[in-house]
């Protein structure tokens, strides 16, 4: 199958590095942030949207920021949409810049962040930390990886479309995901809490708020509101 990470490219070296916008408005704002990873077909973007909804957080999701930023049709755009064709990661300056410019223009309207497929290697979570803040939860979507490969492929809902399916690529993906997220969930062990993702979208839901409602009770805006839960879930040990 050969070796799934992709050599670099040069054109990294043409996009602009560092941070360059000021994130002290989201320090000082005291709003929760809360990080959601898994893998492919866990139920990310799935999950986020219904927590944004309930809790009127500004739902953030790695994969249409990208994909925003790409169509802009710049110099800076068409180099992520070649590092993006060729499954590489984009740089960590790039990706933490593009989501605190997205909480900067929330602001004043959300009452949190919930992001969707980040960090997905530990230097963007350690950049993040330090160029913005600290999340104040990082739930992680456990599925095995036999759920995972369902799943992708249960999006291909034409049997045509099943056929043309890498299966190389997806065992990839899944491989190059537990790689990385090892020393995610040791970043953040002190931060982490695992759901089992195999469970319905409901269910996944419903133990998700019951962590989510435990955090939110430390923040003055809402411990008004937030009643009293227990979890039917824990941290996870990294393996």
């Amino acid at each position: 199958m050969g070796n799934c990470i992709k050599p670099t490219d040069p054109l990294v070296d043409s996009l602009p590095k560092g941070i360059n916008v000021d994130t002290t408005a989201i320090k000082e704002s005291g709003l929760p942030i809360i990080f959601v990873i898994g893998g492919p077909g866990a139920g990310k973007r799935t999950l986020c949207n219904k927590v944004a909804e309930k809790y009127g957080f500004e739902d953030i999701i790695c994969a249409d920021v990208l994909r925003s930023e790409v169509s802009r049709r710049t110099d800076k755009a068409f180099a992520l949409a070649r590092l993006i064709s060729r499954g590489q990661l984009v740089p960590s300056d790039i990706l933490v810049e593009l989501i605190a410019i997205r909480m900067l223009e929330q602001l004043n309207v959300k009452k949190g962040f919930i992001v969707a497929g980040f960090p997905r290697q530990k230097t963007q979570g350690q950049l993040f930390d330090k160029e913005v803040r600290p999340p104040d939860l990082v739930l992680f979507l456990n599925v095995r990886n036999s759920v995972m490969s369902d799943r992708i492929m249960a999006r291909y809902v034409i049997a045509t479309e099943r056929l043309l399916i890498n299966f190389d690529y997806i065992k990839c993906q899944i491989k190059d995901f537990h790689k990385r997220n090892k020393s995610i969930l040791k970043y953040y062990s002190k931060l982490l809490v695992a759901i089992d993702a195999e469970h319905d979208a409901m269910t996944v839901f419903k133990n998700a708020c019951e962590v989510i409602d435990k955090v939110l009770a430390n923040f003055p805006a809402y411990q008004t509101s937030m009643p009293a839960t227990s979890a039917d879930v824990g941290p996870i040990a990294p393996q």
